[in-house]
């Protein structure tokens, strides 16, 4: 995947459950200004990421079910996941920089443990 893919739960789940490779889902909304001004950064880093790492674009309004299987309650939240686990959670708008940094420190996490 070289760019942040629009999913639907079915795929959204093919994607978790990919064995060995990172996922960073986007839980957002078409409404939600934070998210819209921080979709160019997500692109971006997905661009630069595609060969470590899948990321995920879930509108919360069109799947409120997924959003509530995952307690999302405010948007833009991402969450990075591995084989099916979470390893960070962060509610907010980022840059590129910032979504880096997110992901590293959840990769970290998993090495610590």
């Amino acid at each position: 995947m070289t760019k942040a893919l629009f999913v639907d739960p079915e795929t959204l789940q093919k994607l978790i459950d990919l064995p060995g490779r990172p996922l960073l889902i986007d839980f957002m909304a078409q409404w939600c200004g934070p998210c819209q001004g921080m979709a160019p950064y997500l692109e971006d880093f997905a661009t630069s990421s595609a060969q470590s790492l899948s990321v995920a674009k879930l509108d919360i309004d069109a799947f409120p079910e997924v959003a509530t299987r995952f307690m999302v309650r405010s948007v833009p939240t991402l969450m990075l996941l591995l084989d099916g686990q979470v390893l960070g959670v962060h509610v907010g708008a980022m840059n590129k920089t910032q979504l880096g940094s997110f992901v590293a420190t959840g990769m970290q996490s998993l090495r610590d443990r």
